[in-house]
């Protein structure tokens, strides 16, 4: 609630700021987009990345185009996620900037799994994989393990998954917090699976307190929602979110 509640001051003062003409405009809609999306007001936060967009610099807009591509993926919105990242694509080749398009790669993967396209689900969690390690970037590198362990779960190759997941965990360290919690959460997942309920929902308990503390309402929710289901007495096991 705290971090809530300082996201939401600080909306305020930069909806102020741009209200009284600070020049900055394209950088504080994209900061408020930020916040919006933090805050769970998905609507809000893809106007403002939209403003932020049309008053960009043209090395801007690939971050931009991908910001917006995440707030769909939020909303389940496979094909209009997968158009954006198709978008911010191509202005990351050109910036050759090998870091961001193995993020990229990982946000690509995990659509592509939500619209249920596991082959092509793991071959881009594989490229993503192969470009962060070639650009010594750790926290891809976790997200791409934390996909991969999603795949090989979904396929019933538990310890291929458990594998993956603990070694995305392990990365995930020094990495933003929102890493750290989806490998905690996805391998609750294959602990559940394997019948472990205590293990699952020690792993969920992690997660949910570093989830509160970073503030994001989107995935503390699915974080509940899978607790939920792992205490429900007719659930199946590790159909929660992901």
């Amino acid at each position: 609630e705290r971090a809530q509640d300082r996201y939401a001051q600080a909306l305020g003062h930069f909806q102020t700021a741009l209200a009284l003409g600070h020049p900055a405009t394209a950088a504080l809609h994209e900061i408020c987009g930020d916040l919006h999306t933090l805050l769970g007001e998905y609507s809000a936060a893809l106007r403002a990345y939209e403003a932020a967009a049309a008053l960009a610099a043209p090395p801007d807009l690939s971050r931009l185009e991908h910001k917006l591509g995440q707030v769909h993926e939020r909303r389940g919105q496979w094909e209009l996620a997968d158009s954006h990242y198709g978008a911010a694509l191509e202005r990351y080749r050109g910036a050759d900037d090998a870091a961001a398009l193995a993020r990229l790669y990982v946000d690509r993967s995990r659509v592509a799994y939500g619209a249920g396209e596991l082959d092509r689900a793991r071959d881009l969690a594989e490229e993503a994989l192969a470009l962060a390690t070639a650009a010594g970037d750790t926290e891809a590198e976790a997200r791409a393990h934390n996909t991969l362990g999603i795949l090989a779960r979904q396929a019933g190759r538990l310890e291929e998954a458990r594998a993956s997941l603990e070694r995305s965990l392990a990365l995930s360290a020094s990495a933003e917090p929102s890493a750290r919690v989806a490998a905690l959460n996805n391998l609750a997942h294959v602990h559940g699976a394997a019948g472990d309920l205590d293990g699952a929902l020690a792993l969920l308990e992690q997660a949910l307190i570093l989830c509160a503390r970073h503030g994001d309402r989107h995935r503390e929710a699915a974080l509940h929602n899978h607790r939920a289901d792992l205490l429900h007495p007719g659930d199946v096991l590790g159909q929660a979110a992901e």
